[in-house]
């Protein structure tokens, strides 16, 4: 009975299509989480990169923003050739900084750590003015940085509203 059912089980993985699909298709479901489920890191329990899944990707904040810098005429600048910079490592730089200095700011309680996405025009500017002064001394290209009497750093917030995309500018730096 059991050398039947080993046959036809064999029989049956002989005329499996992708064969080497389904391997993977059971080692990444089922093997390789069992392995790491006693990991020690929470985060890493039962990932195996590339084949994980992305759960950062499940769902979406319902609001988001980018920066962008202009000179003080608020024509836009463009970072790599005046700063030598990307766009994405300034937004990075601001997110930190932005992050790091609403953990200083009282939230709506009276307590310590208020989010970012709540801080209003006036708390961000001491960041954006830090991360444009930054962006001035640090430049790889000084002559390019020379041609603008100043710069501004606006923080784009975009968001649903009624079913459509808004779109909010926020001077948070000057320089």
């Amino acid at each position: 009975m059991i050398l039947g059912l080993i046959s036809k089980l064999n029989q049956w993985c002989l005329n499996l299509p992708f064969r080497l699909h389904w391997f993977f298709v059971i080692f990444t479901a089922i093997i390789i989480p069992w392995l790491t489920a006693n990991h020690p890191v929470k985060a890493q329990k039962g990932e195996w990169y590339p084949f994980s899944n992305f759960p950062m990707y499940s769902n979406f904040e319902p609001t988001a923003y980018y920066v962008y810098i202009t000179d003080q005429e608020d024509k836009p600048v463009g970072i790599a050739p005046t700063f030598g910079s990307w766009p994405t490592a300034v937004k990075k730089a601001y997110d930190a900084k932005l992050k790091a200095h609403a953990k200083t700011l009282l939230n709506k309680k009276g307590k310590l750590g208020k989010p970012s996405k709540d801080m209003t025009t006036e708390e961000c500017r001491p960041v954006g003015d830090a991360i444009l002064k930054q962006l001035r001394d640090a430049s790889k290209f000084p002559e390019e940085v020379k041609k603008h009497s100043g710069y501004r750093l606006y923080q784009m917030d975009i968001y649903l509203e009624e079913g459509k995309i808004t779109q909010k500018p926020k001077l948070v730096g000057e320089v």
